[in-house]
């Protein structure tokens, strides 16, 4: 996904992996809030957790942020982790096809 692509106040999904087979998606949905800079002049793009957005609304806007927004600042680079709802879609059947494919693989520990 490219940030021109990024609509300011639409929801999009930010999909992890809790295994190398990538059969185990952790999915959080996220409001794309704008690009920013930081103080030290770094720029990004800004998303908020949709619960506190839902509640307080965007954590940019006015003096005060309430104490339950939560925001994450990312660099471009990251966005390929950010997905559109049919993108996602996609993404979770695909895990759930490698899924099926590999017999459910159990979640492994690491160093144990």
């Amino acid at each position: 996904m490219n940030v021109s692509e990024l609509v300011i106040g639409r929801t999009y999904f930010r999909l992890t992996f809790s295994d190398a087979d990538l059969t185990m998606p952790g999915v959080e949905p996220l409001v794309y809030l704008g690009q920013v800079a930081d103080d030290g002049g770094t720029e990004g793009i800004v998303f908020q957790d949709t619960h506190s957005y839902v509640h307080h609304g965007s954590g940019l806007e006015g003096e005060e942020q309430h104490e339950d927004i939560v925001l994450y600042f990312m660099p471009e680079s990251e966005l390929g982790a950010i997905y559109t709802l049919a993108e996602l879609a996609a993404e979770i059947a695909e895990s759930a096809r490698r899924a099926v494919e590999l017999n459910y693989p159990p979640l492994k520990v690491r160093g144990g």
